[in-house]
């Protein structure tokens, strides 16, 4: 295994950066960030081997640009600008000097997408591939969970579903396919989540619609209902359901409970944002539903 000095120097080279904020970079004790009149907003995200992901399944390239969307999707969801990351690793035994680099260029492919830059980070020795990733970004007002008002429109950036339908594909032995790609790396819409600055409520879909949308009720003290039909309208739902058939799957479990697909979901009283779709309204009560559907499936991933 290389030491830490060769993997330092190798990561110092890949995320070397020109911006004129960052005082200190990678290769001291910690990084140093000139201060800003704006409010911070901050999160983190962390993925295990086995458990968030499967080497054997996605490269290491892919896990990296997965694991920095999903931290840069939570700093969107807050109604954020993504502009620093610092990323820990475990890294197992025999782990190279050119593995690393390969993790560090996902990192970074994702990272430039938004212009944010890796600062600093922590290395160790693990058993199996552990990533953590904390993120940090500028804000003016926070979008929070709690937001959504009745007779807010509930929007969608993009369907949710393919990040499962593609983990279904790889589980029945399929290797190739627009939703396995999906699944291994989701194509996250930033443009459009920068749209949604106007939203009263909003939320980052990595555990499932349901579960987000549940989020959102329960912080706000209101109901939710989605529209069956108004899902006809988003992009790729149609594809998916075509998918689903002929997997002998219900789409429904896909679109409802499916995770990992990164979208935006969001609740507003403002015009809509050029892209996003209404897929129901928010309403009296505290239960999420679906009309159109009798039976909803299980909102989604469990981390326990």
């Amino acid at each position: 295994m290389a030491t830490e000095g060769e993997l330092i120097s190798a990561l110092a080279t890949i995320f070397k950066t020109d911006d004129p904020r960052l005082l200190v970079g990678i290769g001291d004790d910690g990084a140093v960030i000139s201060a800003n009149t704006q409010n911070l907003v901050a999160a983190t995200d962390m993925a295990v081997e086995n458990v968030h992901f499967r080497r054997e399944w996605s490269t290491l390239s892919q896990i990296g640009a997965k694991l920095t969307a999903a931290n840069l999707a939570d700093i969107f969801a807050m109604g954020g600008e993504p502009k620093y990351l610092l990323v820990s690793a475990g890294l197992p035994s025999g782990f190279t000097v050119e593995q690393v680099e390969e993790l560090a260029q996902g990192i970074k492919s994702e990272a430039d997408h938004v212009g944010a830059s890796v600062v600093g980070g922590d290395i160790s020795k693990s058993e199996k591939l552990v990533i953590s990733i904390a993120a940090f970004g500028s804000i003016d007002k926070p979008i929070q969970r709690s937001g959504a008002k009745v007779g807010d429109a509930v929007i969608l950036s993009n369907i949710t579903g393919p990040s499962a339908a593609g983990l279904h594909q790889l589980n029945e032995g399929k290797s190739v396919s627009l939703y396995i790609s999906a699944h291994k790396k989701p194509i996250v819409r930033y443009d459009l989540a920068r749209k949604f600055r106007d939203v009263s409520a909003m939320c980052d879909v990595s555990d499932g619609l349901l579960s987000e949308l549940n989020h959102i009720a329960n912080a706000s003290g209101v109901g939710i209902e989605l529209d069956r039909a108004l899902f006809s309208d988003v992009p790729g739902y149609a594809e998916l359901v075509l998918t689903a058939e002929a997997e002998g799957i219900d789409v429904w479990q896909w679109v409802l409970a499916g995770g990992e697909d990164h979208a935006f979901v969001a609740t507003t009283s403002s015009q809509i944002p050029d892209g996003a779709t209404v897929i129901g309204r928010v309403v009296r009560g505290s239960q999420v539903k679906v009309i159109g559907l009798l039976e909803l499936p299980d909102e989604g991933y469990k981390h326990f």
